[in-house]
């Protein structure tokens, strides 16, 4: 703030030495070329002004000494909606709203540990109606490809896969007269983990580990940019309906190769 004033000062006797020397100039010339004495009509004018200013600033400065030692209240006895006291601002409309925080529904509260329970309840039984419908659709859609057994174990994987516990896979192979096919597989890994809400890499470790002959030749990598392709196959891609874990075996089943 020192240097803002001391460049304003500056800037204001630049001013003022200017206006000086102007009015000098003008002077002296209007007094030798057209004998002109201005001296008569400006010096009342200076001098008034001189005067307006210095009382001005006296009065400024009487003024704003006797307002700090006596403070006004301009608000004419108007209460403020803030109340400030111990530092800090609440607003007047807030009070009932922090009333009802400090005295909560007890209801609700004493209920807490019973509605979690109900949620984690909804929860499981959820995760126990995804399983189910898993384990539905990979035994009709496999059933061709595999036996009782492997079905058994792949279903195994696909637990093992919603628990992230890959180390427990175990691996399975399809019929050797009707074997399943990468494509079939990778849609097959794609739907299941759709619905299990696992990422693209586990569901690619899950088919792989589950399926290490079949695809033998394929890296995980490619498995993973490759699951939802449009290649035709034995197994279509489903994707579930939003909000919907189910799925659509008549239709796909009608478009299976």
């Amino acid at each position: 703030m020192t240097n803002n004033t001391q460049i304003r000062t500056k800037r204001i006797s630049f001013i003022l030495a200017l206006l000086v020397i102007a009015y000098v100039a003008v002077d002296t010339y209007l007094f030798t070329y057209h004998k002109i004495n201005t001296t008569t009509i400006t010096t009342p004018v200076i001098i008034g002004l001189v005067v307006t200013i210095l009382l001005c600033g006296l009065l400024q400065r009487f003024f704003y000494t006797w307002l700090t030692k006596n403070p006004i209240n301009f608000s004419f006895d108007r209460q403020s909606p803030i109340i400030t006291d111990s530092g800090f601002e609440i607003k007047t409309d807030c009070a009932d709203e922090t009333k009802t925080i400090e005295q909560p529904n007890n209801s609700v509260i004493d209920n807490y540990d019973t509605i979690r329970e109900n949620i984690k309840k909804k929860e499981a039984e959820k995760q126990v109606e995804v399983m189910n419908a898993i384990r539905e659709y990979v035994t009709i859609k496999t059933a061709p490809y595999l036996s009782k057994e492997a079905i058994v174990i792949l279903i195994s994987n696909i637990e093992y896969m919603a628990c992230d516990r890959s180390d427990l896979y175990k691996p399975i192979r399809s019929n050797i007269d009707n074997p399943l096919r990468s494509p079939g597989l990778r849609h097959l890994a794609w739907n299941v983990g759709e619905r299990l809400g696992v990422s693209l890499a586990k569901r690619a470790v899950f088919i792989k580990s589950s399926f290490p002959h079949e695809l033998e030749n394929a890296t995980l990598e490619y498995l993973k940019l490759n699951l939802r392709d449009q290649v035709p196959s034995q197994i279509p891609i489903d994707v579930p309906d939003k909000g919907d874990y189910r799925f659509h075996l008549e239709t796909n089943n009608s478009n299976s190769d």
